[in-house]
């Protein structure tokens, strides 16, 4: 039987703002919305760990911002996404793919909407339009985690760090970030003293400021511009 949640008339406001969500007419967001129910997620939670033995969950996201990492056996983790409220955690599950050496990890905390993955795997089964809306995202996605990787591979740091500062900046909506230089060098895979002289040169130059545990952008066009900066070949 499917498991419906108890929801208030305004729910399917908050439901709909998940961008993935939006896209889809509104009686497959009816459809979508009868198997989640609404979690919190906490800062530093592990969503969708690759070794649990509790059934799959999809977290659409309303609120709270994921990070993807990579964990490789002979090397530190790397951050090579980040995931707010234009998408969903966990959708390879229902899908009946599973990434062993991926992570998501809360970075910071919110709500979202959450499904049984064998669940949404029904409804996708019978609803090719919203088939096609997780096809399109996770497209996106591939595109978005392969830019990164062009970073890593050809960026310095502070072109990289400005990057990561915009791109948190609009997955949370935000212009003030909930992050150290200790999370921004492990996201990275840097030394923390490479973030902080990056963060105290853009203070230098005006476009943000920095208290411990909170960055505050100042001039989101300015840090835009250096994150489009490449090295010296």
């Amino acid at each position: 039987m499917t498991r419906r949640s108890t929801v208030s008339p305004d729910a399917f406001v908050n439901f709909s703002t998940n961008g993935l969500v939006f896209q889809l007419p509104r009686e497959d967001q009816n459809r979508l919305q009868q198997i989640c129910q609404t979690v919190s997620l906490d800062q530093g939670q592990c969503l969708c760990p690759p070794k649990s033995n509790s059934p799959a969950k999809v977290y659409f996201l309303t609120g709270a911002c994921v990070t993807l990492w990579v964990n490789h056996p002979d090397q530190a983790r790397l951050a090579v996404g980040l995931i707010g409220t234009e998408g969903a955690v966990g959708l390879g599950a229902a899908l009946g793919q599973h990434a062993a050496h991926l992570q998501f990890e809360v970075q910071n905390s919110g709500q979202a909407w959450c499904a049984d993955s064998q669940e949404l795997q029904r409804l996708l089964q019978t609803h090719p339009t919203i088939l096609w809306a997780v096809a399109r995202y996770l497209w996106q996605m591939t595109h978005d985690i392969a830019n990164m990787a062009a970073s890593i591979q050809g960026d310095d740091i502070p072109t990289r760090m400005a990057a990561w500062l915009v791109l948190c900046a609009q997955r949370t909506h935000a212009t003030q970030l909930k992050l150290t230089h200790d999370q921004l060098a492990r996201m990275m895979g840097v030394r923390r003293v490479s973030v902080t002289l990056a963060a105290m040169a853009f203070k230098e130059q005006g476009l943000l400021d920095y208290k411990r545990g909170s960055i505050n952008i100042l001039n989101m066009e300015g840090l835009v511009q250096q994150a489009r900066t490449r090295a010296p070949a």
